[in-house]
């Protein structure tokens, strides 16, 4: 299978591009990127590969050397790997030819923070090209137990359970936005709502308004485009809102911008984590534990295999419907006591769970040296 593979991709009308530093790091886009960033930093002369053009302009912004990946093309993974003493995949980046290519070229080939959710590894394991591909990989750094013994079964050799670089890798400056005239201190913030569960949240809210008035609500949709499905939900249950471009004394305000939820989480008293209302998988649990907050989730978070151990530790609460939702987000505005217990096991969480930098870095020296 891998020679039709290697056959299609030869045909794939891609400019090749070299660059410079002896270890290269592969990533997919933003999430992945800031995941990679602060073990980039531990190899000053590293660079990054990055699929996505919103992954390649925001590593750049971080000031890393990057280029764009030129998806797959045999001849220009030769290019890319020119000079390379070893190659790190962040995540589930799985090429074919940038693996096969470094192994055949004795260059050491490490998935690092390496995560396969339940359906990735279902269509995985029907398809032996990957199996073959993942026996080249010298070392799988896995994020769980469950994501190692998946990438145990798909053929990889030698796995680690070391934790998820993204809990060393979520601090950064805050911003001094401006909000007024809205009042987002104590706000309800839903963080990266996206498709059907955005009029879910609005129903919620209309439903929790019938017990307490003068509560402010602060929405961030995963994908801008959904700025506006957001704004007409809200205002059929009655809200009135307005926008961070475009502030206003509103019930609502919705985040129209990008990279500027970060500094928002420090106003709010109870954080909705997006993409788990409905069958979504889930979005970062991680940023808002950092600030302390209370937490609540829909239960679709298989992407976030982490958050399991985050509600066994009573740092996340689950509700399974609009309205538990709205139970659940009535019952922490009233019991400010409770809210501020559960931010306090999540900030907690989040302590215990750093230092996973230092362990893959150091997998990857006893490997290939500093």
């Amino acid at each position: 299978m891998y020679a039709l593979y290697r056959a299609l991709t030869t045909l794939l009308p891609v400019r090749c591009r070299e660059v410079a530093g002896d270890l290269l790091f592969h990533a997919s886009s933003v999430g992945e990127v800031n995941a990679a960033y602060p073990l980039l930093k531990r190899f000053p002369d590293a660079a990054l590969s990055v699929f996505t053009g919103s992954g390649y302009d925001y590593a750049l912004s971080l000031g890393i050397n990057a280029v764009r990946f030129p998806l797959d093309s045999p001849r220009c993974v030769r290019a890319l790997l020119r000079g390379k003493r070893a190659l790190v995949i962040v995540e589930t980046e799985i090429w074919p030819n940038l693996i096969t290519y470094a192994h055949s070229s004795g260059i050491p080939v490490f998935i690092a923070n390496a995560t396969v959710g339940e359906e990735a590894y279902r269509w995985y394991s029907r398809l032996s090209l990957f199996r073959e591909v993942m026996s080249k990989v010298s070392l799988v750094l896995a994020q769980s137990e469950e994501d190692a013994r998946r990438f145990s079964d798909l053929g990889a050799g030698e796995v680690r359970v070391v934790g998820n670089l993204k809990f060393d890798s979520v601090e950064r400056p805050v911003k001094g936005i401006d909000l007024s005239p809205f009042q987002p201190a104590g706000a309800v913030l839903f963080a990266n709502v996206r498709g059907r569960e955005i009029g879910d949240i609005a129903e919620a809210m209309r439903l929790v308004r019938r017990n307490v008035s003068g509560f402010r609500v602060i929405v961030a949709p995963r994908h801008l485009e959904n700025v506006g499905n957001v704004s007409s939900a809200f205002r059929r249950q009655g809200f009135t809102v307005s926008y961070l471009t475009d502030p206003d004394d509103t019930d609502v305000l919705v985040v129209d911008t990008i990279g500027d939820l970060w500094s928002i989480y420090r106003w709010a008293s109870v954080v909705f984590v997006g993409g788990t209302l409905r069958k979504y998988g889930g979005h970062s649990f991680i940023e808002p534990a950092y600030w302390g907050k209370p937490i609540v989730s829909g239960p679709h978070f298989h992407r976030q295999p982490y958050v399991r151990d985050m509600v066994r530790y009573g740092a996340v609460l689950i509700a399974r419907t609009y309205e538990e939702l709205a139970q659940t987000v009535l019952a922490l505005l009233l019991k400010p006591d409770v809210a501020l217990e559960i931010g306090r096991r999540a900030r907690e969480f989040y302590e215990g769970n750093r230092g996973v930098v230092d362990r893959v870095y150091a997998e990857i020296v006893r490997r290939i040296g500093a």
